[in-house]
């Protein structure tokens, strides 16, 4: 970081090491204990949840409730984390891997009791932070945050979201919590061979005017592997 980068852009671009992960932030005026966000570096995945629970804030990492945890066992699943990461510190174990883990909005509630119009006030800071961090791809983890961010109904289940990017990057969707162990297995497949290509590439979302859609609306994923030149990695949101 320059010496002269402002002081909220050096603390908004800072990966901390070891939890727990605590911050401040003002909420309708009120100040609230919260969890303070993990950037990822450069083209690798941000992980993006609607907004902490109070058990996650307590203990200072991410995602400790029972569906949080969840959630954790599924990137080991999908070889993103280690298969031995501790669910206790298992946002530790990304930030190692170079991802990284936000929330749409960062009021803790024990439940998804957040208005639309609340969510959506979390649209523009999350579209700031992606154009500053520039991940690969933007992960939620859960469809209610993507579908506020696309102003729709999403059709996808899990993986590439048809005609949705933040900043320029596409967004992907994790599996629901609920959906059938079978669905689960082909997207813990898709997110396994997503993982296997960060480390080795940088992915490039190529949009032109000229660039035909796939039958699928979306257009194709484009990898750079550098000797190896450009291949295709499938569809991607426009």
């Amino acid at each position: 970081m320059p010496p002269h980068a402002p002081p909220d852009l050096a603390a908004l671009t800072h990966r901390p090491g070891p939890g727990p992960h605590l911050a401040t932030t003002l909420v309708d005026g009120r100040r609230v204990s919260t969890l303070a966000d993990l950037p990822p570096l450069p083209d690798r995945l941000l992980f993006v949840g609607l907004n902490p629970s109070p058990v996650s804030v307590d203990a200072g990492h991410y995602h400790q409730g029972r569906l949080g945890r969840q959630f954790w066992r599924r990137l080991m699943d999908a070889e993103i984390l280690p298969a031995d990461t501790p669910l206790e510190t298992a946002d530790d174990a990304l930030v190692a891997a170079g991802h990284g883990i936000t929330d749409l909005i960062k009021d803790p509630t024990p439940r998804d009791v957040a208005t639309d119009a609340q969510l959506t006030a979390g649209v523009g800071p999350l579209w700031q932070k992606v154009a500053i961090w520039r991940p690969a791809a933007v992960v939620f983890v859960y469809k209610r945050a993507a579908q506020v961010l696309a102003r729709r109904p999403i059709p996808e289940r899990w993986g590439m979201l048809a005609g949705v990017a933040l900043a320029g990057r596409p967004c992907l969707l994790m599996p629901g919590p609920y959906r059938p162990a079978a669905e689960v297995r082909e997207a813990i497949e898709f997110f396994r061979s997503l993982g296997v290509i960060l480390p080795e590439v940088r992915v490039a979302v190529l949009v032109t005017a000229q660039q035909p859609l796939t039958p699928h609306g979306s257009v194709r994923l484009m990898v750079r592997a550098g000797p190896g030149g450009p291949g295709e990695r499938g569809p991607v949101a426009r």
